[in-house]
């Protein structure tokens, strides 16, 4: 498999001293606790990619593809790393090698969208697109390399048609049933 699109990041991923601040902040890291959830682990899973010391695996494309683009990585990243950059153009390579993972990224119930394109005008990233069906209606679609998992696209659509997977405690349902042990306890 290729990730020579990784090529022009290597300079970079080696200015990466591991440091460790850049998980000091991360949601994915403090819901996980695994060093591959962390930024450090996902720019060495890069970089082993782009050396071939790794093989692409699901399990490693997940990891690539579970990041909330909130960039406080990079804020705390004393060698300036680009990290959400990093993982973009990996997010790519993954997808190009066939690798199908939903991570943090947006995920729509065709079923359900009703192809308004709300989602469209209000993605910041130009993830979101209306695709055309067979059936000549369209629906929305999210290029998952772009998709930073912001969820505005998830507020915004009027039939309640995007979702984020559960398991990163930022779903509506999640949110809510950490409020209610919050409020359990405080009223305890």
């Amino acid at each position: 498999m290729d990730f020579n699109n990784l090529k022009s990041w290597e300079s970079e991923l080696n200015i990466c001293i591991r440091c460790g601040y850049c998980y000091e902040n991360c949601h994915i890291f403090k819901v996980t606790n695994w060093e591959s959830d962390s930024p450090r682990g996902k720019l060495i899973l890069i970089y082993g990619l782009l050396t071939g010391a790794i093989e692409p695996t699901e399990e490693v494309a997940l990891k690539i593809f579970e990041c909330f683009y909130c960039r406080q990585c990079e804020d705390s990243c004393s060698a300036n790393v680009s990290v959400t950059e990093i993982l973009t153009d990996a997010r790519e390579a993954l997808i190009d090698a066939g690798f199908d993972v939903e991570g943090t990224t947006a995920l729509v119930d065709e079923d359900v969208c009703s192809g308004c394109g709300v989602c469209v005008a209000v993605c910041k990233t130009e993830a979101t697109t209306l695709k055309e069906e067979e059936d000549g209606k369209k629906k929305s679609h999210i290029d998952k390399a772009k998709c930073e998992g912001c969820g505005v696209c998830i507020v915004a659509c009027p039939s309640g048609a995007i979702k984020l997977k559960e398991g990163y405690k930022v779903s509506q349902e999640e949110l809510l049933s950490e409020i209610r042990n919050l409020l359990g306890v405080i009223n305890g």
